[in-house]
């Protein structure tokens, strides 16, 4: 059966069709490093194929956020205690159970939590959602099963997090400590 052109439309635009993390990384040249990374850290590639019950925000940095790193970081990457740091790093930029688009920040600087329990900066910037006052977000809102991802052009390092208590928190239903999924082996 052919769906009218308007139908196919508005699935698409309200993010109805089932698109999970790892076939939308796999499916964008901007994003090949990623998908490197995600396939060398353990679990990652196995999480970001499957299609998830709770809501997410990733933020999916760019082959730009990794040529945005220096020759310490190619180096270490590649060591097996590199992976591990590395995939720690990626963890910092997932924000579990709770879809933030960009029109959830403002102008007045905020903050959220990841899911490194870590907290990241952000705020609008022009017309642009900016991340620790540095990564950009480049492509935002995209919908994939479940979540939103945007991506960035900076990776999020949480060695570089500033806590601020007197910066607002966005609102997110994330609860630190909770695991999204009990019947994954990490949780």
């Amino acid at each position: 059966m052919k769906l009218p052109i308007f139908t196919v439309i508005v699935i698409t635009a309200l993010g109805l069709c089932d698109r999970i993390v790892d076939h939308f990384v796999k499916s964008r040249d901007d994003l090949t490093s990623l998908a490197s990374v995600l396939a060398e850290c353990g679990g990652f590639l196995q999480a970001f194929d499957s299609p998830t019950t709770w809501s997410y925000t990733f933020f999916a940095p760019s082959n730009t956020a990794f040529n945005n790193t220096g020759a310490y970081f190619s180096t270490f990457a590649a060591t097996p205690k590199g992976k591990w740091w590395l995939g720690n790093l990626i963890q910092h930029h997932y924000v579990p159970n709770t879809q933030l688009k960009t029109s959830a920040f403002n102008t007045s600087s905020t903050r959220i939590q990841t899911g490194s329990f870590l907290y990241v900066g952000t705020k609008i910037v022009g017309d642009q959602l900016v991340l620790n006052n540095v990564a950009a977000v480049t492509d935002a809102n995209i919908p994939v099963t479940n979540g939103i991802v945007h991506v960035i052009d900076h990776i999020l390092d949480p060695s570089a997090q500033l806590f601020m208590t007197d910066v607002a928190k966005t609102s997110q239903a994330f609860i630190a400590g909770s695991c999204s999924n009990p019947l994954l082996t990490y949780c």
